[in-house]
């Protein structure tokens, strides 16, 4: 079947959507490309992962009976990462223990955990590590960590209980979450501020976000601590190329499309999306949907997926045998479900149309896209997760790649798949 065997239509912006003739095939044609060779690159934080293109066996478990003073009664976690240097957590005492292990092989570069009790712990841009010991094996305080693991006294402890690397410096939260401060290494203040309620911070594509339990969202800047971006009743999502925020309030669904150079955000939006949504998943651009009272009466899916550059769309979607609900975008990939279920696989920069994947099996529920989580894709493979395995997609051909039983959870560190199951954390590892 040819490109004119569809009927097409135009959308705003000189975008090009296609319904499908006899609702056999899904076929996009794309919009302009809105970069060329100076495309970003994109990493793990964007759902990209190493190869994992094919079956992956464990490169190395740690666990109860490996980790010193694992009290066992929780999961091991991956606290922070940089470069090699991965930074694991886990219960120990009255809280919780940090020891730094090679990610090449998981082996333990400290003599003996840190234990930071109800503390915290996190791995700064030179590669210190600084933790706060809120009751565990140090006097209360502020320690930065050498390299066998010995701690060294670098201030108090000022009711410290989080801690977020931002470069060289820590962003120090106290324990009702609502006094940040930004200190370097060795101390001293660069700058503080308060919250209305209890805050957690993340860096995201070297952006300092931070979230709040009554729902809004930050975007700061380091040197100063002020807002470049504040938003309520929303989320913050980072890109290379941007920032958007989705807001969720009853009166105000959107999206709006900030640009950012390195770590500077613009102060206005370039696009507000109303009525809009971004479809949920780690992927390299923006899947947009339509939400609200509108959406609810359409027939039909109908998605864009935009640059968050500019906000201006790449390319869309719109076919009336697609489905309005379990798209799964996934690293470079996206997959749309279709009304029968069957799904057929694009690629998320430009549009081109891949594999077809027939309606899932009732007795396969572990192969069925609508009840599984992207963990991220490698090259055209899409790998994704539910509590009972990892289920690998060749996206080119619509076939099963790979598939792995767990029990427990996946996810993606720094491009690695990691396995949380019971009192063991291991690491697939990719050819």
């Amino acid at each position: 079947m040819s490109r004119s065997d569809f009927a097409q239509s135009r959308r705003p912006g000189g975008i090009a959507a296609v319904g499908v003739v006899g609702s056999l095939l899904l076929v996009v044609v794309a919009g302009l490309v809105l970069w060329g060779p100076s495309a970003p690159e994109y990493t793990a934080a964007d759902g990209v992962l190493r190869d994992y293109t094919s079956a992956p066996s464990v490169a190395w478990e740690l666990g109860d009976e490996s980790l010193p003073d694992y009290a066992g009664n929780g999961p091991v976690t991956v606290a922070d990462h940089r470069g090699t240097d991965w930074l694991l957590a886990y219960p120990s005492g009255l809280g919780r223990a940090f020891l730094l292990v090679d990610v090449r092989n998981g082996h333990q570069l400290w003599d003996a955990p840190v234990r930071a009790g109800l503390g915290d712990c996190a791995i700064s841009a030179e590669r210190r590590v600084g933790c706060a010991v809120k009751l565990g094996d140090q006097p209360d305080g502020f320690y930065l960590i050498d390299a066998d693991g010995t701690p060294r006294t670098a201030g108090p402890l000022d009711d410290t209980v989080q801690v977020t690397a931002v470069g060289a410096d820590f962003l120090r939260i106290n324990q009702f979450g609502r006094q940040a401060s930004l200190r370097t290494a060795d101390g001293t203040t660069r700058w503080s501020r308060s919250f209305a309620a209890a805050a957690t911070a993340r860096t995201d594509g070297g952006l300092l976000v931070v979230g709040t339990a009554d729902g809004r969202g930050f975007v700061l800047d380091p040197a100063t601590g002020d807002d470049q971006i504040a938003c309520e009743q929303c989320e913050v999502m980072v890109y290379p190329q941007g920032v958007l925020t989705v807001h969720s309030a009853p009166d105000h669904r959107a999206v709006e499309v900030f640009a950012r150079t390195g770590r500077r955000v613009a102060d206005a939006p370039v696009r507000t999306a109303d009525s809009m949504t971004v479809v949920g998943g780690d992927s390299v651009l923006p899947v947009l949907a339509g939400t609200g009272a509108g959406q609810i009466m359409e027939d039909a899916g109908h998605y864009e997926v935009i640059d968050p550059a500019t906000g201006e769309g790449i390319w869309q979607i719109a076919d009336p045998e697609l489905s309005k609900s379990n798209t799964r975008p996934c690293g470079t990939l996206v997959a749309f479900a279709l009304k029968d279920r069957s799904r057929r696989f694009y690629s998320l920069e430009d549009g081109t149309p891949l594999g077809r994947l027939a309606p899932p099996s009732i007795d396969a529920p572990d192969e069925n896209l609508d009840l599984l989580r992207c963990i991220g894709s490698s090259d055209r493979t899409a790998v994704f997760a539910s509590r009972s395995s990892v289920t690998a997609y060749n996206a080119g051909s619509g076939t099963l790649a790979w598939r792995r039983d767990i029990n427990g959870t996946a996810t993606a560190v720094d491009g690695y798949v990691v396995l949380t199951q019971g009192t063991s954390l291991s690491v697939l590892r990719p050819h």
